[in-house]
């Protein structure tokens, strides 16, 4: 039985390192502090690194005479250089001094963003939805290709007083400078060998990077890696089990991208792709699993059932909906997957997104055993 206290105790030390963006001290000393937990497991892990190339932004705020709000700019746009300062109107129409405005989610309404961006604005400034204290951000789809005007996000509760400004007509200012850096950022990998090692492997994948602290969102998945790890190298399994925690989650899925560069026969070969999707027992997120496979789909709802005596019910949903996050891209590089993602979670992406409060523990325990029992019936399955 996986520990819900241990798995507790995973995602608060995850969660006291600090933001986990992408290439940076953080997520560095992350990815370490990973392979130290695997080596703590018996499980022999190691840094996968590759060239980065990090932005950095300046204090972003956004302001006019004496009220200011604090930001944070979209790190795909074509930001400006350091110290910059763009003044302008905010206005529902492009033009050399004018300055978009928009209200927004955390997740969806990409396509409204993307359109937006690419008109030709001095800057665009988003008030994304999310937590009514705290910055919510969104994820940088277009790292790889920066594009669209400077973006600059802000709390929704800056909205009235944007349009506000927008209605009187007042020149607003903005800062969102940044550079880029050229870094090294690390995916962790680790392989613990079957008796058996001609059979296709099973890939357990768990994104480590996002935005914040990201206790909730990443925290769960990141437990359920390492409880996981764990129990299979106790069990002597027939099949090899890859262990991945890629970096660059909230930039594009960059990570598993550079991972399958490095091996692009993984995807296809394996016998299944096990994503720890976003808020796997994060707080009063029910868990949905996703897989193109109706029969898979079937036999996860039953092991839940019988295995785990529907703990995960009333609320276990399975769904043969399109993957979201790094399922994409192992689907895209036709490899066989099954998702496991926690629905509405109220802090995702967040800076309330913290440890204690943001997980049940309970919930991130129940979830690594039925990854557990998958991965020991997969092990039954016939080559």
């Amino acid at each position: 039985m996986i520990s819900a206290a241990h798995c507790s105790e995973i995602v608060r030390a995850y969660d006291q390192q600090g933001w986990h963006r992408t290439g940076s001290a953080v997520d560095n000393d992350s990815g370490e502090w990973l392979v130290r937990e695997m080596h703590a497991r018996g499980v022999a892990a190691e840094l996968e690194p590759f060239p980065f190339t990090r932005v950095d932004a300046d204090p972003c705020r956004v302001w006019a005479g004496d009220w200011q709000v604090v930001g944070q700019p979209m790190p795909d746009g074509l930001l400006p250089p350091p110290g910059t300062t763009i003044t302008g109107v905010l206005s529902d129409s492009p033009g050399i001094a004018s300055i978009a405005l928009v209200r927004i989610d955390q997740h969806g309404q990409s396509a409204l963003l993307d359109s937006l961006r690419e008109q030709p604005w001095k800057a665009v400034v988003a008030a994304v939805e999310g937590t009514p204290t705290g910055l919510t951000l969104r994820n940088a789809w277009h790292y790889d290709d920066p594009r669209g005007a400077p973006t600059i996000q802000v709390p929704a509760s800056a909205w009235e007083r944007l349009n506000a400004l927008k209605a009187q007509g007042v020149a607003i200012n903005a800062s969102c400078g940044a550079t880029r850096s050229e870094v090294t950022a690390s995916n962790v990998a680790a392989r613990i060998s079957g008796s058996q090692p001609s059979l296709p492997p099973v890939v357990v994948l768990t994104p480590r990077s996002g935005w914040w602290n990201c206790a909730g969102e990443r925290g769960g998945g990141i437990a359920v890696w390492l409880e996981v790890a764990r129990h299979v190298r106790a069990l002597g399994l027939k099949r090899d089990t890859v262990f991945l925690a890629t970096t660059g989650h909230e930039l594009g899925f960059v990570g598993i991208q550079r991972y399958l560069d490095h091996d692009p026969g993984l995807a296809p070969d394996a016998l299944l792709w096990i994503h720890l999707g976003a808020n796997i027992g994060a707080l009063e997120s029910p868990t949905v699993v996703r897989s193109p496979d109706e029969s898979l789909l079937r036999t996860i709802e039953d092991l839940e059932r019988t295995k785990l005596n529907s703990l995960l019910q009333p609320e276990f949903v399975v769904t043969p909906q399109p993957p979201g996050g790094e399922a994409v891209v192992v689907a895209g590089a036709g490899g066989k997957y099954v998702s496991l993602v926690g629905r509405g979670f109220s802090l995702f992406h967040s800076t309330e997104d913290r440890w204690p409060r943001a997980i049940d523990a309970e919930a991130v325990a129940l979830n690594a055993g039925l990854v557990l029992e998958l991965i020991l019936l997969l092990d039954t399955v016939e080559p």
